[in-house]
């Protein structure tokens, strides 16, 4: 099965982290996390659910698959500055 963002989700993410305090707390929480983490199923959806309770937004099961999967999928380590930024430009791009 093929790992996707809900347009819908992405576009909630988006217009939230336009929140100078929110975008902060997104922060934090995305460099707290570690590559190795990521490509693994706990640390994919825990993140999913950290981002979905710092956001205030409820997810459904499929979303949170899906996410999950799509961070897995993605490869991007967002402890390093660089990959951050490529992070970034896969949310600017939906």
């Amino acid at each position: 099965m093929v790992a996707y963002i809900d347009p819908y989700l992405m576009r909630i993410f988006r217009r939230k982290i336009a929140n100078p305090a929110t975008f902060g707390r997104v922060c934090g929480i995305l460099c707290n996390c570690r590559l190795e983490d990521l490509c693994r199923p706990k640390g994919a959806y825990g993140l999913v659910d950290k981002l979905s309770s710092c956001l205030g937004v409820p997810v459904t099961p499929e979303q949170r698959d899906n996410a999950a999967r799509w961070i897995m999928s993605c490869g991007i380590d967002p402890a390093d500055r660089r990959e951050r930024y490529r992070m970034l430009n896969h949310i600017r791009e939906f």
